[in-house]
């Protein structure tokens, strides 16, 4: 399938990382960039033909600076990577005319309650869920569906802020987060909480058309914070099969007509149930893990769609497996830091990073944020890729002046 309405020029909105950049330019387009001044890097400069920086990031601003912007240098439709940029591309698409996916379809994938709404009368796996924003909505929701319960932001990111709430004595607590009155607050969402493993899923989406690229299964901490992702994930013929078809019905329920998806479920005694869905690709390397694993370069996929070249769907995947494992050491002061080479040095190790430095305080893992460092690798199947990039994060050596002997 061919795109319709075929780009020669796009705008891209935010983003520190270039490989959707790299992308464009190997498309063949004309690449203009708008989005904060700290974001833009040497790389950007000798990809990009154009560039407004801005002085301080918001959607309003975005929004009128591009379209001051196409009047200057025209574009046929903007496009992002990042979940902060995602809602003000979806209105300058919008304010312009261009042909991109609806404000509507977007604004449900960033606002979970509005997500659940749409859903609530589709042909999907149905989640017991309600916008919360007072105490009282909360212990409504309770007496309702019972317990354990969920409890997170209705547009949060990065696993912040998640709840789980597993009975009475905590109810309380999780109603504090909410205003007593509710009177201009951002809204929560109160899930029913679902139980089995957990994986995205990766597609392509092209004229409303929902291409599986790859299941990735996840690994989280008590919180909900990711800490681990292997490509492809263990799972039976049947279980894709049940996992692609329910994805296939959430992104045509809620609209979505093209580029990448990432969508988390949980596979639960009854079925794949959505988590959320995100019309940008997977964060955490993933894109890189369904390169090397799954054999389809993401942003490449998109990027020639938009320019109007037929997608070509054949994997070539240059591995079995390939994984990710997070490094998350314990509360306290780092006092000595080293084991990076080593870790570079596993096999199969692809990458390695370690952010964390001698007197950095590593807090408790609240987010994605609280992770420091990371090890890519690959193997012949998924047990190898996870255990070898398990074991490159082992060899860090991080030493931690215990949580209690740290000042606040």
């Amino acid at each position: 399938m061919i795109r319709k309405s075929v780009v020669k020029s796009v705008l891209f909105v935010g983003g520190r990382r270039t490989e959707a950049l790299e992308a464009a330019r190997d498309a063949g387009l004309h690449i203009v960039y708008a989005g904060p001044k700290e974001a833009l890097t040497g790389r950007h400069r000798e990809l990009v033909d154009s560039a407004v920086l801005l002085p301080d990031f918001t959607p309003e601003l975005a929004v009128r600076a591009a379209v001051a912007l196409h009047e200057v240098v025209p574009f046929d439709v903007a496009v992002t990577v990042g979940d902060q940029y995602l809602q003000a591309v979806a209105r300058i698409n919008h304010e312009l005319g261009l042909h991109a996916n609806a404000v509507r379809t977007v604004s449900a994938v960033n606002d979970k309650a509005l997500m659940r709404e749409i859903l609530r009368e589709k042909s999907v796996g149905q989640v017991a869920s309600a916008e919360v924003r007072t105490p009282h909505d909360l212990r409504e929701f309770a007496a309702a569906h019972g317990y354990p319960l969920i409890l997170k932001p209705a547009r949060g990111s990065a696993s912040r802020d998640i709840h789980i709430v597993s009975g009475p004595p905590g109810l309380d607590a999780a109603a504090e987060r909410l205003d007593p009155v509710g009177g201009g607050t951002e809204p929560w969402v109160a899930e029913e909480f679902l139980v089995g493993r957990e994986f995205s899923v990766e597609t392509h989406s092209t004229g409303g058309e929902h291409h599986l690229l790859a299941v990735t299964e996840k690994f989280t901490t008590d919180n909900f914070v990711e800490i681990g992702h292997v490509v492809p994930a263990r799972i039976t013929a049947e279980e894709r099969a049940a996992i692609a078809g329910e994805v296939t019905a959430v992104l045509t329920a809620l609209g979505v007509e093209e580029g990448p998806g990432h969508t988390e479920i949980v596979l639960t005694a009854e079925g794949p149930r959505l988590i959320e869905t995100h019309t940008r690709p997977g964060g955490d390397a993933i894109v890189e893990l369904v390169r090397l694993a799954a054999g389809f370069d993401i942003h490449q996929l998109h990027l020639s769609w938009l320019a109007g070249k037929p997608v070509d769907m054949t994997p070539r995947p240059s591995a079995g497996a390939a994984a990710i494992w997070f490094f998350t050491p314990p509360q306290g002061r780092v006092t000595a830091v080293g084991g990076l080479a080593e870790a570079r040095a596993g096999e199969g190790v692809e990458s390695a990073f370690l952010t964390a430095s001698v007197g950095d305080v590593i807090p408790p893992v609240r987010s994605s944020d609280d992770r420091h460092g990371d090890a890519l690798a690959t193997g012949p199947d998924a047990d190898t890729a996870l255990r070898r990039a398990k074991e490159a994060v082992a060899r860090f050596a991080v030493d931690i002046e215990p949580a209690g002997d740290v000042e606040p």
